[in-house]
């Protein structure tokens, strides 16, 4: 135990002790990558306010914000991003220092482009995100000032593209921490490098948790490149403080797999190993990962459904404490269609406190643009919004007539639209939403909190006990004679959200349709397992 802590002290104390500006800290899951940014911070020179975390997706934030929030401003790089937009004029390329951020405007600045030039939108964020400039490009920045308005890659865009002209618009800060790297795309990474010209940095990051290339064009080539450069100092953090020993040593197993199938080609080799003097006891108690094997997956056989809810029923109380007063769930259930919503209706009839919501949205909705129009009645992007909801043709001749920039929208829509939208606005009132009420003789720590997601939406979070539902080939992965780095590396990141204990769910036959068990499960040793077997006996017992 003392040599392992004093390793531990080791690792960090190897960072904290370095002179270079420019740090990269390789470290896997549960790694204690917030402890030494406390560290960090707390040697850092200056005021709070003079130093930065950035990270990516709000998830992360929260936590960080409770961890290190006293110690410096902690930011997602879209939050930090439009905050500069509003305090920078010279970044803003046009905009209003009132420009609202709108989520899913970059949808009708497409069908704008298709309105005003007649032909097929061009792929607006991923020429941003790929660091273009060009015709196309300014057609958006243009109408995103006309609406005044921004969606969250646009802003990181103009804030890379004002900064590239003048890099003195940027802050300087005594330390810049940026966490999760391997999620930037090469606009992210563009922006943290522009802020890395003026203050010392340190990036966090771990290419085995890159889930996002499908999504938004994230890559981890970028601290692929930061590792093998040679700007960057490397640093490693080699113990897992999160899991228990079985999942450290599924992880090892499932990484060895896949290097001797030729998978993640180009990863960056690092130590993940088990720490017992913060898992020990845990490790004990569970010592294995639950392989559950469901006779039948159907609506009126929801046995996946209703072996989360016992897994969730048995919880003890003390682990339900632990995770309510540490804000993170109870149980988290990772799953995809076309389980999710019978697991979801499920847990919801009986009684389970249950959270699907996702980090963030860019679907617009009508009443979006009604509560801009409340705020602003001249908005133009609350009348966009609307005008999005109503047929092509009706919407084309007002957003035609608006290509110039002169005129407001309001002025140019047919007026019975905007005399009987403005009656609307002025009769809308928001909804107000209650924090629901705990059961009869149920206190708030007593409450099993559970969270169903995605394996995306997984990233930044970790739970007492974690079911990973629906593991059958054909699902995860797609296709088991062609298996893809990023499918390995969402079984990774799902195993390794788990603090106590991990139970891998897949059914022989869903509905009329017979199911085969993921060739991941194979891929960790099988005496790490216990068998479970779900049938029709199993709930007789």
């Amino acid at each position: 135990m003392a040599d392992l802590e004093a390793e531990l002290r080791e690792a960090i104390q190897r960072v904290l002790d370095s002179p270079s500006r420019r740090k990269l800290v390789v470290a896997g899951p549960g790694t204690g990558k917030t402890t030494l940014f406390k560290r960090l911070l707390e040697q850092a020179e200056g005021e709070p306010t003079g130093r930065l975390v950035l990270t990516f997706i709000n998830n992360l934030r929260n936590d960080l914000e409770g961890a290190l929030g006293d110690l410096a401003s902690v930011n997602t790089l879209h939050s930090y991003c439009m905050g500069q937009l509003h305090a920078k004029p010279g970044l803003r390329m046009g905009l209003t220092a009132g420009f609202r951020c709108v989520p899913g405007l970059g949808d009708v600045i497409r069908q704008d482009w298709e309105f005003i030039r007649g032909s097929p939108a061009p792929q607006f964020v991923r020429q941003m995100r790929s660091l273009e400039a060009g015709d196309t490009v300014d057609f958006y920045l243009r109408r995103g000032n006309y609406y005044d308005a921004v969606d969250f890659d646009d802003s990181v865009y103009r804030v890379w593209r004002g900064a590239s002209g003048n890099v003195e618009l940027l802050e300087t800060y005594s330390l810049l921490l940026i966490d999760e790297y391997q999620d930037f795309n090469a606009l992210e990474a563009g922006v943290i490098e522009l802020l890395a010209t003026k203050s010392p940095i340190l990036v966090a990051g771990d290419d085995d948790q890159a889930l996002y290339s499908h999504l938004r064009d994230s890559s981890w080539d970028h601290i692929r490149s930061l590792r093998n450069g040679g700007d960057f100092k490397v640093f490693e953090l080699p113990f897992c403080m999160r899991c228990t020993r079985v999942i450290v040593d599924a992880v090892n197993d499932v990484l060895g797999q896949a290097t001797r199938q030729a998978k993640l080609e180009g990863r960056i080799e690092k130590p993940y190993k088990h720490f017992p003097p913060t898992k020990g006891t845990d490790s004990q108690n569970y010592p294995t990962i639950a392989r559950v094997q469901t006779s039948v997956q159907r609506a009126n056989a929801n046995y996946m459904a209703r072996y989360a809810a016992m897994v969730a029923a048995q919880i003890p109380s003390d682990e339900i404490r632990e995770a309510n007063e540490g804000s993170f769930p109870v149980l988290l259930v990772i799953v995809a269609k076309p389980y999710r919503t019978q697991i979801i209706e499920y847990l919801d009839k009986s009684g389970f406190d249950v959270d699907t919501k996702r980090d963030s949205t860019t679907v617009l909705s009508r009443e979006d643009g009604i509560s801009i129009l409340k705020e602003d009645i001249g908005s133009n992007v609350g009348w966009r919004v609307l005008l999005a909801f109503e047929s092509d043709a009706f919407a084309r001749d007002a957003i035609r007539s608006s290509q110039d920039g002169q005129a407001k929208l309001l002025d140019l829509i047919p007026v019975e639209f905007r005399n009987a939208t403005l009656q609307e606005v002025e009769a809308w009132e928001p909804l107000v939403l209650e924090e629901p009420e705990a059961a009869p003789g149920e206190t708030k720590d007593a409450r099993v909190t559970i969270r169903v997601t995605s394996f995306e939406g997984a990233k930044g979070l970790s739970a007492q006990h974690v079911v990973i539902a629906g593991l059958h080939d054909g699902e995860l992965p797609r296709d088991p004679d062609q298996i893809q780095d990023i499918e390995i590396c969402r079984f990774l990141v799902g195993l390794t959200r788990t603090r106590k204990r991990c139970y891998l769910v897949y059914t022989r036959r869903f509905a009329d349709q017979m199911k085969r068990p993921s060739v991941f499960l194979g891929w960790i040793d099988n005496s790490r397992y216990e068998r479970i077997t779900v049938d029709a006996g199993y709930w007789k017992q």
